[in-house]
């Protein structure tokens, strides 16, 4: 079978800028830039002991992440506290600011994706507080 298109549909974090800006470690697997998507990104991030994900919102997009290890608390605007822990899948809906914790003894390691797209990465993804 041929096809039209050189873009790889398989990717992995060694194909893929390392994220380090917003309290964790993000690898955006699954994007315009790397497969041409057009509908969502897909990607996995870690938060360490301890650690936190600044708050955020995502003006266009829900964003879910489905928990492979660890546990925290979600802290998500009208909602209030929302704890997981590994195995859990959890729903931020569109536009709610929100921030994440670990408080656990171990690494958090999530699946992300979110969707639609927004017009571009800096309108889809708003940080809402300094690193402090």
């Amino acid at each position: 079978m041929t096809t039209t298109t050189n873009k790889k549909l398989a990717m992995g974090p060694e194909d893929v800028a390392t994220i380090e800006d917003r309290g964790g470690e993000i690898h955006v697997l699954i994007s315009p830039t790397s497969v041409g998507s057009t509908k969502m990104i897909m990607g996995t991030a870690t938060v360490p002991v301890g650690g936190k994900v600044l708050n955020h919102a995502h003006p266009h997009s829900e964003e879910c992440f489905y928990v492979l290890r660890g546990q925290g608390k979600i802290v998500v605007e009208g909602v209030g506290d929302v704890n997981f822990r590994a195995g859990q899948a959890v729903l931020t809906p569109q536009g709610k600011a929100h921030s994440i914790y670990n408080v656990g003894d171990e690494e958090i390691l999530v699946v992300f994706a979110s969707g639609p797209l927004a017009p571009s990465p800096k309108e889809g993804h708003i940080i809402l507080e300094g690193d402090s």
